[in-house]
């Protein structure tokens, strides 16, 4: 896959054009859905096609005289997947027109359930959407408490933020998911609780999880310093949480803005990391292993392309990838490598949060099976490699038990953990000022 060009997204806007397209609008599914269907129709048919090669080429080596019939059948497949680029085109275009004729509020999806299953097809094939256009590809963008998109320009943010704080803490969600989900029904989320315990502003990121690490982290560092320069008041105390790939996300805009020479990472003062694989996730790497299995047969290779599909940040989680050279470098090899770990801000806080279904610390429930999909040794970034190690000066961490990984993003333990941890941070930053 090529590197994603990151002029696509203009930071100083703070969004897309399709940020504020009404993703409940089934004309967009519509339009969007029929080009997938297209596309997986013909790689369905690529798929059989090639299933049928592998079977012909082993006939002909036994009778020659059946190898024109492999040309005759690369014929057929070929008019069959124009027809069906032809009839899914058609039927996008009848399916465009009677939906302009249907009343807007009879063809309208309820807003979450339509954010819920975006998000979720963003994190299985974002990078495919974004590569092809796609109108359902999501757009990286800050979300204010009203879950509309924020314009970061001066007007944008005094629009959306009411009473801007000098604290401000960002929150980052993790692979197929959404802002939305920080809330579990109408329970103050994390940034709620962190807006009345310490008065920060609480905002949340809504991004493409499919894209690879490294793309959203570039686009997040520029975001960020967009951020922060249309921001009404200096921030003096900037928390980025993040969430599973969250994490690593936040870790990797921190790495470009450095490298770029922003400026936004300054008031960055505490990183918190809730199940992030900062060593990478093992279920990744084990579909990686069957997949690659699959290639080792002449009838089964073309089974392997369905593997294939899963998006570039699946596959990053593989080790934890949050630099481009680090995926780049796997571009020509079967098996992900890991890299070494990137350096931590040395003026920031991390907090290191794991969760593990097991009840105790030498459960072979929690050892085997983690938190359903993060171990604890990569939630807290310790490897026996040292140059894998996370590397942080300032660090603490907390581990619980009896808890699956989705229970990190609202769990009332995990924000009394966070809060305990905040609190003494806060307080000296007052008493110095």
């Amino acid at each position: 896959m090529t590197s994603f060009d990151s002029s696509h997204h203009d930071p100083a806007r703070g969004q897309t054009d399709r940020a504020n397209v009404p993703m409940a609008d089934r004309k967009v599914w519509l339009r969007g859905g029929m080009s997938m269907a297209s596309d997986a129709f013909v790689g369905t048919v690529n798929i059989v096609n090639g299933v049928h090669q592998a079977v012909t080429r082993t006939v002909s080596r036994l009778a020659p005289p059946a190898r024109p019939i492999g040309r005759g059948s690369d014929f057929v497949y070929g008019r069959v997947r124009d027809i069906g680029r032809l009839s899914f085109f058609g039927a996008s275009q009848f399916a465009g027109l009677a939906e302009t004729l249907i009343p807007a509020r009879k063809r309208d999806i309820p807003q979450r359930l339509s954010l819920g299953l975006h998000s979720a097809l963003n994190g299985a094939f974002g990078d495919y959407l974004e590569r092809n256009g796609n109108e359902l590809a999501m757009p990286m963008t800050l979300i204010g408490d009203d879950g509309r998109p924020i314009a970061l320009t001066r007007h944008g943010l005094g629009v959306a933020i009411k009473a801007p704080s000098a604290r401000v803490v960002v929150l980052v969600h993790g692979l197929g998911m959404n802002d939305q989900q920080w809330r579990q029904g109408d329970r103050p989320g994390f940034g709620e609780r962190l807006a009345e315990d310490f008065g920060y502003t609480a905002l949340r990121l809504r991004y493409n999880s499919g894209r690879h690490i490294s793309e959203n982290g570039r686009d997040f560092a520029a975001l960020m310093q967009a951020f922060v320069a249309a921001y009404p008041v200096d921030i003096e105390r900037l928390t980025l949480v993040g969430h599973s790939m969250g994490g690593l996300v936040a870790r990797s805009a921190c790495h470009y803005a450095e490298q770029a020479g922003h400026t936004w990472h300054k008031p960055l003062s505490d990183l918190v990391f809730l199940g992030s694989p900062h060593l990478g996730a093992p279920l990744e790497r084990l579909g990686n292993h069957v997949i690659q299995a699959l290639t080792r047969l002449p009838y089964t290779q073309p089974l392997s392309a369905i593997g294939e599909i899963r998006s570039a940040g699946v596959k990053d989680l593989s080790h934890g990838y949050l630099r481009d050279e680090d995926w780049q470098k796997d571009a020509h090899r079967t098996q992900p490598t890991p890299s070494a770990a990137l350096p931590a801000l040395d003026h920031v806080g991390h907090f290191l949060v794991a969760a593990t279904l097991g009840r105790r610390r030498d459960d072979p429930l929690g050892r085997w099976l983690g938190d359903l999909l993060v171990p604890v040794t990569s939630a807290v970034g310790h490897s026996n490699v040292p140059s894998r190690r996370f590397p942080a000066r300032d660090q603490d961490g907390r581990i619980f038990y009896g808890m699956n990984h989705f229970a990190l993003m609202h769990h009332r333990d995990v924000y009394g953990a966070i809060r305990e941890w905040l609190a003494p941070r806060l307080a000296a930053t007052q008493s110095v000022h």
